[in-house]
């Protein structure tokens, strides 16, 4: 007996869903659409899940469990996939379960002996940065989520004197800053494998369940990752009068969350399956 999975990410400009079966073992990803969709995941994400599912025969009722992925990454594109995901939960009765946008981009690298830096833009001139470790169909998260000035984060990196492979769509706009600072020891990655695709999203979702972080399913336990507070949050706090705005400890914005630390064994979902 197994359980069909949907999976969604809308953080970045990339839109992504993808089918996958869960049994007790083994988690299959078989299906997988993804479209370049900026300012327009609202009116595509629902409509992709509908034809994925359609073109394997299976029907939204059929979905068992959801896996969305929170951020970071824009505002808008977060609050567009968790929110889509928990409609989807509720509407239909089944867990939604809650990854790590940047994770998901990391699983992509999960064959490569390499230590990957992920770059996701943050706007407004920062980026979020996180380090994970990978080789061997793992990955291990270093650093949490977090928002940074890409000059002191190059600085930062720069200082452990170590090669970095670069990813992530922050690298658009702040990545000559970190290839100068880096200097030799800085490699991109194509631009192609900068997104959070889906099997990176199922990837995380296997790692958190081995781990014990996955939380219950219960949809609404599944926040944001904002990492820092938003402009009209900040604006309120200043018209409030009350000083610097402080990013509420609650994982809404920072607390990184089920699936954001640890490693797992895992082979790749569009290669064929994962053990859970």
């Amino acid at each position: 007996m197994s359980t069909l999975l949907l999976a969604l990410d809308t953080a970045t400009e990339v839109t992504t869903v993808g089918l996958a079966r869960l049994s007790d073992e083994r988690l299959d990803m078989f299906a997988a659409a993804v479209v370049d969709a900026p300012r327009a995941a609202m009116s595509r994400v629902l409509p992709m899940a509908d034809a994925l599912l359609a073109a394997n025969g299976l029907a939204i009722e059929q979905v068992g469990g959801v896996v969305v992925g929170r951020g970071p990454g824009s505002f808008t594109g977060v609050r567009i996939g968790v929110a889509s995901a928990k409609g989807l939960a509720h509407g239909l009765g089944v867990p939604l379960w809650g990854v790590g946008t940047l994770d998901a981009i990391a699983w992509g690298f999960a064959e490569e002996d390499v230590v990957l830096g992920v770059v996701g833009d943050a706007m407004r001139g920062e980026v979020y940065p996180a380090l994970f470790r990978c080789g061997s169909a793992r990955i291990e998260r270093l650093t949490p989520d977090r928002v940074a000035r890409p000059d002191r984060l190059a600085e930062e990196w720069a200082a452990l004197g170590m090669p970095l492979l670069l990813a992530g769509n922050g690298l658009r706009k702040h990545g000559d800053v970190l290839v100068a600072a880096l200097g030799d020891h800085a490699h991109v990655a194509d631009e192609a494998r900068w997104a959070p695709y889906s099997h990176g999203l199922f990837g995380a979702f296997v790692t958190a369940r081995r781990e014990g972080t996955l939380g219950s399913g219960e949809p609404s336990g599944v926040l944001p990752i904002y990492t820092r507070l938003s402009d009209a949050e900040e604006n309120e706090v200043a018209r409030a009068g009350g000083g610097s705005a402080v990013t509420p400890a609650s994982g809404v914005a920072g607390d990184a969350g089920a699936g954001a630390d640890g490693s797992a064994e895992c082979t790749d979902a569009e290669a064929g399956g994962e053990r859970v």
